[in-house]
C-alpha cells in the first residue's frame, strides 16, 4: 500500500496487525477519517508488528530486536512521529520503546486527543449528530498503561452521544478479557471476562458499547450475543462525519412478545450461569 495523501509525510500511520489484516474495511474508514479531520500521516509499504506480543509472551530478547528493527526502519523512512489507533501499539511505542532503545527519537501523538481537538474545532465537519445513549469501554493498554480516558469519551459526546458509564470505569474499568494474549492461551476465561463486560452494558440498559481497541472489539462482539452492539470508534466517526452512511433497517421477521421474552431470558441465564458466583467477579475485576 502506497501514500494514501500527496506528499511525503513525515508521519507514519501505524495501525497494528489486528487492525491492518483482520478489519481492512475499519483501516480504510480512519485513513479517511483523518484525511478529513486533516491529520497528517502516511501508511508505510511495508507493515511490521509492534512487538508488545513478543515481549508479554515473556520474549524478552526477540522483542529487544523487533524494537531495535522497527526503529531503524523508521529511521530510514524518515520518520519522526508516529500515530496510531491501536492501544496497544500505542502503549509500546509511549513506554517500552524509549525504555529499550537508549537513542529512540521517534515520538508518538495521542491520535484521540487529535481527533477531538479537530472536532472542536472545527463543528461544521460533524454532518449526523448521534443524539443516543451508549457506554464506553476503556481499553486496558489505553486507560491504566497511559492515562487515556476522556479523550474517547469527549469524541463521543462532540459527535452527540451521551455516554453512560458501566460500574466500573476509568482507572477501576474491568477488563475485557483480551489483553496479554489471555483469548490465545485461556479463550475459556477470557469469554468469561468478556460475558461479564456485557453483562455490566446490560444492566445500562443501553443498545450499544463503543470501544477503541480491536482486540477489545472482536472479543466482546464475539460475546455479546447480539444483545449489546459492538461499534469500534472509526464506525461512528465516519457516520458523524458523513464518510459512511447509516444504513436502513432491514425488515425483521415479527417475533411473539412471549416468544422474545423467552429468548431474553434464555441469553440472561446463560450469562448469569456462566458469571455464578462473586469469587469469579472479584478475581477479574481489578485485574
Amino acid at each position: 500500500m502506497g501514500l494514501f495523501k500527496f506528499g511525503k509525510s513525515n508521519n507514519a500511520y501505524l495501525p497494528g496487525c489486528t487492525l491492518y489484516y483482520k478489519y481492512p474495511e475499519i483501516f480504510d474508514l480512519y485513513k479517511k477519517i483523518f484525511s478529513k479531520l486533516k491529520i497528517d500521516f502516511r501508511v508505510l509499504e511495508k507493515q511490521f508488528c509492534c512487538g508488545l506480543p513478543a515481549l508479554e509472551a515473556g520474549y524478552d530478547a526477540e522483542a529487544r530486536k523487533i524494537f531495535r528493527n522497527n526503529f531503524d526502519k523508521l529511521k530510514e523512512e524518515g520518520i519522526k512521529e508516529v500515530i496510531t489507533t491501536s492501544p496497544d501499539c500505542y502503549k509500546a511505542f509511549l513506554k517500552n520503546y524509549p525504555e529499550t532503545i537508549p537513542d529512540w527519537d521517534i515520538g508518538i501523538k495521542n491520535v484521540w486527543e487529535i481527533i477531538a481537538k479537530r472536532l472542536e474545532a472545527k463543528p461544521k465537519l460533524i454532518k449526523m449528530q448521534a443524539m443516543e445513549l451508549v457506554t464506553y469501554h476503556d481499553s486496558c493498554y489505553l486507560g491504566r498503561y497511559c492515562d487515556v480516558y476522556e479523550e474517547p469519551r469527549k469524541i463521543l459526546r462532540l459527535i452527540g452521544y451521551e455516554v453512560k458509564e458501566m460500574i466500573d470505569n476509568h482507572e477501576n474499568s474491568l477488563c475485557c478479557g483480551s489483553c496479554g494474549g489471555l483469548s490465545r492461551t485461556n479463550p475459556g476465561l477470557a469469554d468469561k471476562i468478556a460475558r461479564e463486560r456485557i453483562l455490566q452494558a446490560k444492566r445500562l440498559k443501553v443498545k450499544k458499547m463503543i470501544v477503541c481497541s480491536l482486540d477489545n472489539y472482536q472479543l466482546l462482539k464475539k460475546n455479546s450475543y447480539d444483545e449489546v452492539e459492538i461499534l469500534e470508534l472509526a464506525e461512528v466517526l465516519a457516520l458523524a462525519l458523513g464518510i459512511k452512511k447509516k444504513q436502513r433497517d432491514e425488515p425483521e421477521e415479527e417475533i411473539l412478545e412471549e416468544e422474545q421474552s423467552i429468548l431474553d431470558s434464555e441469553a440472561n441465564r446463560k450469562l448469569e450461569e456462566e458469571l455464578k458466583g462473586e469469587e469469579f467477579y472479584e478475581s477479574v475485576a481489578k485485574g
